[in-house]
Formats: structure tokens, sequence, C-alpha cells
């Protein structure tokens, strides 16, 4: 009866977080008026808030009874690296050709935009050619910086992931033993912290802020599966908050370091289930929008999955404390990395 309860929740968890993975601005007309969302002292969004302190609790303990997987071959590594480089240029260079910043619906227009343009092509080509990739990395920085400043920060921040994605690159370009020893164990942690942190962005800025646009993409493609199944408490607002809300707690959880694998799973079937649907609605230039505009995400979510929390950085990595009898610092026994 268990088994098939926690079968249960995981289902639906992963139907409510499908809409959570589909990117809500990209496929919304930006002159759309935003629906009215659940209100923050709503009991509902209250409740929500302690399920999601919850899953987070739950995680983090979770991690510290999870067995070590062993460490992956050097070759596999590289062929992952190279995957994201690849996906992450070929993104580039494809939305660029669209006359589009870093997203779809961000249109490069004015002087501004069509110089981040053509660094975006020209990013998108170093990345496929492997050329000059620590300056590459650097224009990655700068592209983003433009994106902030032409778009706003909140809006550029929920494409954080490309701050994460040039860091690792960064960090693993280093010719350097000492800058390569000193950074390059780091690398894997910055690209999860920042697309955690992306993770979290979006989750606010589509789904549960005021002026947030889920609700109108879920009527307009009729993505609440739950109300589909017959669960009809799910109305299209609960939805929306529901997948935020689970699109938040990915995030904070890929931030934190807790479960790894386990939520970077969850969130490649979210995504495999999004690609799939807009393609059996018969939307295959939606199916094409979305799985271009995921490349980059596609390709973090392979080295996660490969790497997991990486070598530092992790919450349940604690360092010595101070003993409350004696006073005495001693080690907190951490897993083997």
């Amino acid at each position: 009866m268990k088994t098939w309860f926690f079968y249960g929740v995981g289902l639906s968890t992963v139907l409510i977080g499908t809409g959570a993975a589909a990117h809500v601005n990209w496929f919304v007309q930006t002159d759309a008026e935003p629906l009215a969302n659940v209100a923050v002292t709503d009991p509902i969004f209250l409740a929500w808030c302690v399920l999601a302190a919850g899953m987070v609790a739950f995680s983090v303990w979770l991690d510290g009874k999870l067995p070590t997987p062993r460490i992956v071959q050097s070759k596999l590594r590289h062929d992952f690296m190279e995957i994201l480089r690849v996906f992450t240029g070929m993104s580039f260079l494809l939305t660029a050709y669209d006359g589009a910043l870093v997203a779809p619906h961000k249109l490069a227009e004015g002087g501004l935009g069509l110089t981040l343009l053509i660094l975006q092509a020209v990013i998108g080509i170093l990345l496929i050619a492997n050329r000059w990739i620590k300056v590459t990395a650097v224009l990655m920085l700068v592209l983003h910086a433009g994106v902030t400043w032409k778009f706003g920060f909140l809006p550029a921040l929920e494409y954080a992931i490309v701050v994460g994605i040039a860091f690792f690159l960064l960090f693993n370009s280093f010719e350097s033993e000492v800058w390569r020893d000193l950074l390059k164990p780091y690398s894997v942690d910055v690209l999860r912290i920042w697309t955690g942190i992306s993770l979290v962005a979006l989750a606010v800025g589509e789904k549960l802020a005021p002026s947030a646009m889920g609700q109108v993409f879920v009527a307009q493609y009729q993505w609440n599966f739950m109300e589909a199944l017959g669960i009809t408490i799910f109305d299209d607002r609960l939805f929306v908050l529901s997948a935020g809300m689970v699109e938040a707690v990915l995030g904070i959880v890929l931030i934190l370091g807790t479960t790894v694998r386990l939520a970077v799973l969850a969130l490649s079937i979210m995504m495999a289930i999004s690609n799939i649907v807009f393609i059996l609605q018969g939307n295959n230039e939606a199916a094409l929008v979305e799985f271009i505009g995921h490349m980059p995400i596609i390709g973090v979510a392979l080295l996660l999955l490969l790497l997991g929390y990486g070598q530092r950085l992790r919450i349940t990595d604690l360092p010595p404390v101070r003993s409350l009898l004696g006073g005495v610092e001693e080690p907190v026994p951490v897993r083997p990395q």
C-alpha cells in the first residue's frame, strides 16, 4: 500500500512539474494580460510553502543516507563536457538566427540588441568550433551583463544558467596548473548553483509572481493534466502554483547540493514530457523552439547526472564544529567524495 502511495505521489509531482519544465514566456504573447495568481496570504499558498520546506528538508536528510557513486572515467567526463559546449553553442547560434537573445522571447531590438545578437552568434560559433574557450567564456559573461542591462535584473536572472556555464568552461580551460588546481574542483558546483538560481528565478517570474503568465500558458495550451485526469480541485491557479513550487524546490535543492542527481533526473523527465506533449498536440514548432532553448539545460543536466554535486560546497559537508561540552573542535564525519 505504501509503495502505491509513493508511486502516486511521484507521478503526481512529475505531472505537475511538467508545467514547470516549459518556459511559459516563450509561448505566450508579450501583450497578454496576466491572470490573478494565488495571493501570498492565501492558505493554499502558505500550505505549499510548508510542503516545499518539508521537501527541501527531506532532501537534506536523504542526502546523508544515499551511497556515494563511484567516480566516472575521465574520458566520459570529457565527452559530457563536450556535449554541454556544443549544445550551448548550437542554442546560442540558432536563437541568434531567430533574432533573439539567450531566450526566444527576448527580441534583439535597437543598437544594443543588434550588438548583443552579433556577440551571441560569435559565441555560438566559437563554442561549436571549440576555439578560444577562455575568451568565449568571458564573452558569455559580457553577453549576460548586456542582457541584464537591456531587459532588467530579474528577467536576466531567469537565465543565470548562462553564467554558470561560462564559469564552468572558464574554470576547466586554464592551462596554468596552479589556477586549474585551484578553480577546477569548484567548476561543477558553480554550474550547479547558478542553474539552481535560474530555476528559482523562473519559478517566481513565470509562475508565482502577480505578473506571471503561467495561467495564460496553461489555458492556451490545455496543460492542466491533473484536471484532465478528473482531479477537479486542481484548477489552473492551483496547477500553476504547484508547478512553480516544484520548480523552486528543485532550484533550492541544486543550490544546496543535496540529492542533486535525483533532482536533475526529475527535471530531465519533466523536460522530456513537456516536449512530447507539444509533439502529441501537433505543435511541432513549439516543440522545436523548446528543444533549442533547452539545449544548454540538457547539457547541464547530463553533467550533473554524471558528476552530481561536484567535489566541494555541499550543505551536508559540514565544517569542523566546536563541541558543546569540551570546547574542542571535532571533525564531522563526511562521506568520501
